[in-house]
């Protein structure tokens, strides 16, 4: 239960960090990149005592759980077209 508790209180940072990077990086194609942003971000605020979560978890038990977070967040703003696409020049 302790486990859940922490993870619901980190889905507003996780959630920030995403969008963030959306918004700073709108290119197709650029997951993995944007992927690896979002863990940086994490990473500094986890090394950084922001998040409180460094004695529940180490940073690999960190990723498992936030990695899968992210990936859903990400395919929902996409679903519901929260994530604007940017439109192909007209010739």
């Amino acid at each position: 239960m302790n486990t859940l508790l922490i993870v619901l209180q980190m889905l507003p940072l996780v959630l920030d960090a995403v969008r963030a990077v959306e918004q700073a990086i709108p290119l197709p194609g650029q997951g993995k990149r944007k992927l690896d942003l979002v863990l940086d971000i994490l990473r500094t605020a986890y090394d950084g005592g922001v998040v409180d979560v460094a004695r529940e978890f180490s940073w690999q038990k960190l990723v498992t759980i936030v990695v899968p977070m992210i990936a859903r967040i990400v395919d929902v703003h996409n679903e519901l077209g929260l994530f604007q696409k940017p439109q192909p020049s007209k010739p």
